[in-house]
Parts: C-alpha cells; structure tokens; sequence
C-alpha cells in the first residue's frame, strides 16, 4: 500500500512538472491534466477497493489470551505469573520485541515451565479500551510489557527486550519461593 502511494505519487509529481513545463512554453496543459485526473481517479478508486487486514491474529506464544480487563483479573487470580503485551502491526520496536524477546523457543519453553499465562492487546486500530488501560500506566502508546508476579503489583518492562529478559523472568518463577 505504501509503495503504491509513493508511486502514485511520484506520477503525479512527473505529471504536473510536464504541465508546467507545456504552460511555460504557452502550450495549453490539458492533455497533461487530464492524465494527472485520471491517475488520481484510478489511485482514489484503488485504493477504495482495497480492504485493509485485519491485525495479526496469531499468537506469539501458544495459549495467549487477547487482552481485556475481565481477562487481566481472570488471569491475576490464579497463583501464577501473568505477562501481558501491549502490540501493534504498526509498531517497529513491537515487531522487533516479538522476533528477537517474545517468538522464540527459550521463552515459550520458560513460560511453559513456570506456567505463566501471557496475554496480547492489538492496539493496531487504536482499540479504546486498550487506550484507556495504556493511559492508566501513563503511556501514550505501544510497546508496553507488564510482569505481573502472583500477589505483587505490576513490573513495567523496558521497552527494548533483550532475548533473556522474559526467560529469566519465568525462570525466576519456577524456582521454589
């Protein structure tokens, strides 16, 4: 979608310098025109056609439940710990947190073993509940990574994961208290 706009673009630009270029010489500009309405019409009409994806649905790690506060609660009930990750398609520190800290074997394999329940807010589309529970933390936006330990308040996590970072948070889990 962005290289079509950017090569609608760039058309238009090559179109309307050609037109000033028949204008400066005193030639009428109509043909030219006409081409930069038509590919406006035709990107416009493209564009329109075009149904946006819905956000990712596949979970990082098998079992994530999709955020809501009811399954917060639910989740923070149960004596085990609770990862919860806030994400958007849009977001290039989210996509590079999932591929290098949150998508990997060691940390799946950790948070099997220390039972930990992981739950996901898309917050690709600007979802208000999610705005409202981010703004609750005093972010403004995504990423967002909270550790919740059974009986303690939340951990804010950094922002940038490295790979150990969540591993060694379950690993801590399982150990005996």
């Amino acid at each position: 979608m962005v290289a079509l706009a950017l090569g609608v673009g760039a058309l238009m630009l090559a179109l309307l310098w050609l037109l000033g270029l028949r204008q400066r010489r005193g030639r009428g500009g109509a043909v030219p025109a006409l081409a930069a309405l038509a590919v406006a019409l035709l990107a416009g009409s493209g564009a329109a056609a075009m149904t946006p994806q819905p956000p990712a649905r596949d979970a990082a790690v098998p079992g994530t439940i999709p955020f809501s506060e009811a399954a917060l609660r639910k989740a923070r009930t149960k004596d085990r710990p609770v990862f919860l990750y806030f994400t958007a398609d849009w977001c290039v520190s989210c996509k590079l947190n999932e591929r290098v800290a949150i998508d990997r074997d060691r940390t799946r394999d950790a948070f099997r073993r220390a039972d930990v329940t992981v739950l996901r807010g898309d917050w690709t589309r600007r979802d208000a509940a999610i705005t409202r529970f981010l703004n609750a933390q005093g972010v403004a936006g995504v990423p967002l990574y909270l550790w919740y330990e059974p009986g303690r308040p939340p951990r804010r996590l950094p922002q940038i994961l490295s790979p150990d970072t969540l591993p060694t948070l379950a690993q801590q889990q399982s150990k005996p208290r």
